[in-house]
């Protein structure tokens, strides 16, 4: 070290024996190598220089493929997990390969965390300030999210964007949730295989009974299902562990046995016991309610039967005020649910409700923009009307889960700022106000909620005044055409209540 590095504030450190340290700590293997570390005395900064030498072919970010290196990407720089209470940067130029398919693209790099990787494809400089993270910085901010149970909190102490922990949060409950849907879907019966060390012993004759059985639950024939479920534990008591499936079998078993003896009870009844065994199947483990709705279609088609019986086909007395089209859309009768949930819709505009389930039906039958354009409908009446329970945009409720954590594990709350989150997030695409009446109507609207909340200062109440907020900034140019609104201060009453989503907003816009 000599004298002109040290009165720089840098110390150069070339050893082999650091360098060495810092691969094992990334987890480097050829041919990514440490080229050099050093240390900004004066900012209390460590920058670890990798490298990837004498690469003739690396694999394509796209399809994996092993494609040729063409040349080096500009220097991209990662925060990584501090050493010694000093910032640590990790720094490098991923080569470009060359994919036949998806043409020249950089590389991935083995210490990228998952937020980071997500944003290929984008201009990362436009992305959370240009943030990009290692995969053990990405941990230990999990990790403070987790003690301080507040983000605005964990994002302080990390020194990072508020933005960014809300992704990395969002990222890392999809990615558990998907790894939990892998591992239970390789132990289905359906796939034919057994847990543990079961598997090679009763991997044929161990699965008859249990498939009939299943087969026959799917069908509403408890009856003889729960005779074949119980075959197969007598016959192979060390196969496949029947024991949740003989519960939610005799649970609903029982649930029909006690049918109200008139008929126009029986429909309402139904819905509701069918809610109550959705409950008890839940609390058993998702595995167990994936075998439940098995028997979801037939039971409905038998709800159907009982309606066209009892005369009710077209009134909305069932629980919750549940139309037909409801009963219709579980059935799996998609065409039949979106005829009469519109009918419905005509005569009762407002309804959250049935917007949702019109959503449904469209997605169920693969029309997921005009599904996205009810789920908003919904939203923006009221997040709070929605069936949650039995809404299918797995993305909606995911979000609604993801935003819980922000607002105080308030599931009241955190649903109110729904909208406002799915807009900001791309689920929900900007809606184009009529210009007359439907523009007027929105600001009016707004107007009212503007003024209630300046008086009571309601969290709710700020959730529908940024919701409306939106919508007014998504039409700002026929806004001039009305002279009760003013978007500056339209913008103004949206940072107030709430300055963290505001700025997501911009960001957006």
């Amino acid at each position: 070290m000599n004298l002109a590095q040290r009165s720089r504030g840098q110390s150069r450190l070339s050893s082999m024996e650091i360098r060495d340290f810092f691969a094992r700590l990334l987890d480097l293997v050829r041919p990514w190598t440490v080229q050099t570390v050093v240390w900004e005395d004066r900012a209390d900064i460590v920058e670890v220089y990798v490298e990837c030498a004498d690469a003739l072919q690396l694999h394509c970010p796209s399809c994996d493929r092993l494609c040729p290196v063409t040349g080096l990407s500009p220097s991209r720089r990662w925060r990584h997990a501090d050493t010694c209470l000093k910032k640590t940067f990790v720094l490098a130029a991923p080569p470009v390969v060359n994919c036949p398919e998806h043409g020249k693209q950089p590389c991935r790099v083995p210490w990228e965390g998952a937020v980071s990787g997500s944003l290929a494809g984008e201009d990362i400089d436009q992305v959370h300030g240009g943030l990009l993270m290692t995969k053990e910085f990405e941990k230990w901010i999990l990790g403070l999210t987790r003690t301080f149970r507040d983000l605005k909190k964990a994002a302080g102490f990390a020194g990072v964007d508020y933005a960014v922990v809300r992704r990395l949060l969002r990222s890392d409950s999809r990615e558990t949730q998907q790894t939990g849907t892998a591992e239970r879907a390789s132990f289905g019966p359906e796939d034919h295989q057994l847990q543990g060390a079961q598997l090679s012993l009763f991997a044929q004759s161990d699965m008859r009974f249990l498939n009939r059985g299943i087969h026959a639950f799917g069908n509403l024939e408890l009856g003889e299902a729960l005779e074949l479920f119980k075959k197969h534990r007598v016959h192979y008591p060390k196969g496949f562990d029947v024991s949740s499936r003989l519960k939610v079998t005799e649970f609903l078993l029982e649930g029909l046995r006690d049918l109200p003896a008139e008929p126009f009870e029986r429909p309402g009844y139904l819905c509701t016991l069918w809610d109550s065994f959705e409950d008890y199947s839940k609390a058993d483990g998702a595995d167990c309610a994936a075998f439940a709705a098995r028997a979801k279609n037939a039971y409905f088609a038998y709800v159907l039967q009982e309606m066209e019986r009892s005369g009710v086909v077209e009134s909305t007395v069932l629980p919750e005020n549940r139309p037909a089209g409801f009963v219709l859309l579980q059935a799996g009768r998609y065409e039949e649910a979106i005829r009469s949930l519109q009918e419905h819709v005509l005569r009762m505009p407002q309804s959250a409700a049935l917007y949702g389930w019109l959503g449904d039906a469209y997605l169920l039958r693969g029309d997921h923009a005009v599904a996205r354009q009810c789920y908003r409908e919904a939203c923006f009446l009221d997040p709070s009307a929605i069936d949650w329970r039995h809404l299918e945009d797995a993305e909606l409720k995911q979000l609604k889960q993801d935003i819980l954590f922000e607002y105080d594990s308030d599931p009241e709350l955190a649903v109110e700022w729904l909208p406002s989150h799915a807009c900001i997030e791309g689920l929900f695409e900007p809606e184009a106000v009529r210009v007359n009446e439907g523009l007027k109507e929105l600001v009016e609207s707004y107007l009212v909620v503007e003024k209630q909340w300046r008086k009571e200062k309601s969290p709710r109440l700020a959730a529908r005044l940024f919701a409306r907020g939106i919508v007014l900034c998504e039409n700002g140019e026929n806004l001039k055409f009305i002279r009760k609104i003013d978007l500056i201060q339209v913008r103004r009453m949206m940072k107030q209540a709430n300055p963290d989503l505001f700025e997501e907003f911009l960001r957006k816009i």
